[in-house]
């Protein structure tokens, strides 16, 4: 009972709340889409590039780098543990870095005030070749008057692709922008 009252005590907190200049609360399920989805999908898009590419400027522009992300890999029979890792790590110099492509499609968008989630089959390509597939889950924030990556969940399963990949490669975003290789 105390769970059900808590619960219902935070939705009604959450409905009632708002944030000086975020979006009016709207939430995203189906038609019509929120005038703010665009937005939101175009955040993701920069923050795939900027990681992709090892654009550090790029990523301190998108990134709220106090939150936490996840992973996890997952291969059939063998599901590793979820782990942490900080958005600020991402931020971190790799002098041996390597160019990579990060396309998501079918995104799922979800908006209520300045918060919003973007959920979305992803594949990771590096030196041309399909490394793993999974599904992103981002979590992102309206602030500063911009919407910004807030964290990342993210499977990483090397033999899932097959059974996610969509029709056509069209449907994959971002499109251009990428160092590695022209995305076609």
């Amino acid at each position: 009972m105390k769970r059900l009252l808590a619960t219902a005590a935070l939705a009604s907190a959450l409905a009632a709340c708002t944030t000086t200049g975020a979006p009016a609360s709207t939430t995203q399920t189906a038609a019509p889409k929120s005038p703010y989805e665009s937005e939101i999908l175009a955040t993701v898009d920069r923050f795939l590039l900027a990681i992709g590419n090892h654009d550090d400027d790029a990523l301190e522009e998108v990134l709220i780098t106090e939150g936490v992300s996840w992973i996890q890999t997952i291969t059939p029979g063998n599901e590793r543990a979820v782990q942490p890792y900080t958005n600020a790590s991402m931020m971190e110099p790799d002098p041996d870095a390597d160019p990579f492509i990060e396309r998501y499609w079918d995104p799922t968008v979800t908006i209520r005030g300045g918060l919003a989630q973007v959920w979305a089959p992803y594949e990771l390509r590096d030196n041309g070749e399909q490394v793993h597939c999974g599904i992103d889950a981002f979590d992102l924030v309206f602030l500063d008057g911009a919407w910004r990556v807030a964290s990342v969940m993210s499977t990483m399963e090397p033999e899932g692709c097959a059974a996610m990949m969509p029709s056509s490669p069209a449907a994959m975003r971002p499109r251009d922008g990428w160092k590695e290789t022209r995305n076609e």
